[in-house]
């Protein structure tokens, strides 16, 4: 199903601010005071932080009063209607030694307690309950920092059969002994079991006893989730749609839209419910307006298309469609605009001043990744850092962890040519090498290993810096230079090496996309400098001479042919289907990357970037 891309957590924000009406006299009023911003879970209570809210010139200001110990908090945004409350912060903290810096954006409707104002933080995709309530306190003890729900027993038992289950993983992954792994594995298989045959009554008990309880609304989502394999009636399932419409609702329309567009997607894969899906979804469309910020409309409608498709509906499908691509460009300005959410550092320069190396990042990715959004947007904000005659960038797609239309054999292969040499590193995506070199043994801090969302893209970008910027410094003997020229579909080039040769030294020439439009499962929009073509293959061409020259012809309309044939190839043969039909092909802006690499030991020791100019190029 069409995803909309990943926006940052402060565009939902301030698309929601466009529904907000001019603040009544006495807004500011009501809020002066002290004001804790707290995230809600089934287990209870997190404080984010206490604001201390004040009015200056009729309006309200505030300021970060106290946040949680090893947390440095400040305040980006915060804006005050008559109808709601809107706070942005940053929050870094530090895990391993590592910063990790996260946006938590707030949205809260103002309701007849003054004193309480309930909402959700989170983007289009998933929303999280929170709320900013009046406190006469300016800090916390550590014991105050989280409070635990009083959960009803069902809820509490069923947590305990989920905790066991991870705790077994957990122990599994740890143990070495091959006996005490079996019996770890014995006892994990019955747990899954357990979890399995008494989670649904459990959950089925926690509604029917505790239908007012917060835990009801949480109990509801699991048995809907468990929809695709428990067979349960109609009925059923549209009592259990009603009471997430009923408690959503308490926190708000973006919790409930977008917890409802959640629960239509999976019950419209349901054979039998998708008219139960239809209806779950169809009074947060009708509440959609102009309004409301693009990615939400977007996201709504989108699922909403996807349930009418499956309940049979395509002339409603067919309207909703239009809908949907009248939002696209709006969809695309706020991606340019938010993404990356921060301001990219410029590159100061070298500081020595026969340093001539480039340095060459190669990220491997896959637009069915979510973990991989930190490094494609890091990979982004990089092209608006550097120069290329300093750092020079390739993005490979890669079927990982599911089909992606920019995947080509050259990606495949160049995988493999590092895999082989580097097996414990090139595990999965997002995974980077610089100059050939994989970032692990750069960067030892396992904190940074991890992939993430767009909330930790500032921090990769960083750590990336952090690698980049030594290997400026660094002087070699070899040089590039190249040009390359277009006629229609047809492309020349030429690159000339000097100081290369050697015995294990290849020059490998690769033709990349500038930027390439295309939404998968994780919501990137727009992909740069994606490899579409090796005109020399993987093995690239051995430099014999000092001063060596070689030439290469290429149509791109062959490699169009190609590469949907093997795109085709690949659906025909994968048991998972590509998300989208689309094959994004057209190939008009185009550069082309040189490097000179030791096969030996897979580094890179030069490169050169230049545009693909003439007719049909640049």
């Amino acid at each position: 199903m069409l995803r909309s891309l990943l926006l940052a957590v402060a565009v939902a924000l301030a698309g929601f601010l466009a529904l907000e009406r001019a603040p009544k006299a006495g807004a500011a009023d009501e809020l002066t005071g002290n004001w804790q911003l707290s995230t809600i879970t089934l287990s209870g209570e997190s404080v984010v932080c206490i604001l201390k809210v004040e009015e200056k010139n009729g309006k309200p200001s505030a300021s970060v009063l106290f946040s949680p110990p090893e947390v440095e908090t400040s305040l980006l945004d915060f804006r005050v209607t008559d109808k709601t409350v809107s706070v942005t912060v940053k929050q870094v903290r530090r895990i391993e030694g590592s910063a990790v810096t996260t946006r938590i954006a707030f949205v809260g409707v103002r309701g007849s307690d003054k004193k309480l104002i309930l909402g959700s933080t989170g983007d289009h995709r998933i929303r999280h309950r929170a709320k900013f309530s009046a406190t006469n306190k300016q800090k916390l003890g550590a014991n105050e920092l989280f409070v635990h729900a009083k959960l009803p027993a069902p809820i509490t038992k069923a947590l305990e059969l989920s905790e066991k289950v991870s705790t077994l993983q957990k122990m599994l992954a740890q143990e070495k002994d091959e006996t005490k792994q079996k019996q770890l594995q014995d006892q994990l298989a019955e747990a899954r079991t357990q979890r399995e045959e008494k989670l649904p009554a459990l959950y089925r008990e926690v509604i029917d006893k505790h239908p007012d309880s917060p835990a009801s609304f949480d109990a509801a989502m699991e048995l809907l989730y468990m929809s695709t394999w428990l067979k349960m009636t109609v009925e059923e399932v549209e009592k259990l749609v009603k009471l997430v419409q009923k408690h959503s609702a308490t926190y708000g329309p973006l919790f409930s839209s977008i917890t409802l567009t959640q629960v239509a997607g999976v019950l419209a894969s349901v054979p039998g419910l998708e008219g139960v899906a239809v209806a779950a979804l169809e009074p947060s469309v009708k509440a959609l307006s102009d309004d409301y910020p693009v990615a939400i409309q977007f996201e709504v409608l989108d699922t909403y298309k996807f349930a009418l498709e499956k309940a049979g509906k395509l002339a409603e499908a067919k309207t909703i469609s239009l809908r949907l691509d009248k939002l696209d460009g709006p969809l695309d300005a706020e991606y340019l605009k938010t993404v990356p959410p921060f301001s990219p550092t410029p590159f100061a320069g070298r500081k020595k001043k026969d340093a001539n190396q480039v340095a060459v990042l190669e990220l491997f990715t896959g637009t069915q990744c979510p973990q991989c959004v930190a490094a494609d947007v890091a990979f982004e904000a990089l092209l608006k850092s550097y120069k290329p005659t300093d750092l020079v960038l390739l993005q490979y797609h890669v079927h990982i962890p599911g089909p992606d239309p920019l995947t080509n054999p050259a990606s495949v292969a160049r995988w493999d040519y590092f895999a082989e040499k580097f097996p414990d590193q090139m595990q999965g995506t997002p995974s980077a090498l610089f100059n050939g070199v994989p970032f692990e043994q750069y960067d030892k801090n396992p904190a940074h290993r991890r992939g993430g969302g767009l909330d930790i893209s500032e921090d990769k970008f960083a750590q990336y810096v952090a690698i980049i910027n030594p290997l400026l410094e660094k002087s070699v003997d070899v040089q590039l230079r190249g040009k390359a020229t277009r006629t229609g579909d047809k492309i020349e080039l030429t690159v000339e090496v000097t100081g290369g040769a050697d015995t294990n030294m290849k020059l490998r020439v690769f033709v990349v996309e500038e930027s390439v439009k295309y939404v998968g499962g994780n919501g990137v929009r727009f992909h740069h400098h994606v490899v579409r073509m090796m005109p020399n293959g993987v093995g690239g061409v051995a430099i014999k001479e000092k001063a060596f020259k070689h030439t290469a012809r290429m149509d791109v309309g062959e490699v169009r042919k190609e590469l949907t044939k093997y795109l085709d190839d690949f659906a025909a043969d994968s048991i998972a289907p590509f998300p989208k039909p689309d094959r994004p092909l057209e190939m008009k802006a185009l550069k082309v990357i040189a490097l000179v690499q030791n096969d030996k030991t897979k580094e890179i020791v030069q490169a050169v970037q230049f545009d693909v100019k003439g007719k049909g190029g640049r």
